[in-house]
């Protein structure tokens, strides 16, 4: 497991095979032209960032922003839940 500090050192192809081995997927958000991934890695926030019209991953970058990870769970309906 990488800490933040040696996540943020890694390539663009080594961060995706640590999502994919080892992140846990949250949720996805979208832009006009991205869609957004947002995981979990070692205790922290990790958003694979995909072009639509590409179908490829242009970044891969920790979020720590509240108010951007509060648009992961805007849509969320926990009513079944009680």
């Amino acid at each position: 497991m990488y800490s933040e500090k040696e996540f943020r050192k890694l390539r663009l192809e080594e961060r995706y095979k640590l999502l994919k081995s080892a992140g846990d997927y949250v949720g996805v958000r979208t832009t006009p032209s991205h869609r957004v991934y947002l995981f979990i890695y070692n205790g922290y926030y990790v958003e694979l960032w995909q072009i639509i019209s590409l179908n490829q991953v242009q970044w891969i970058e920790i979020q720590s922003n509240q108010q951007i990870l509060s648009e992961y769970i805007k849509d969320v309906d926990l009513s079944d839940l009680w």
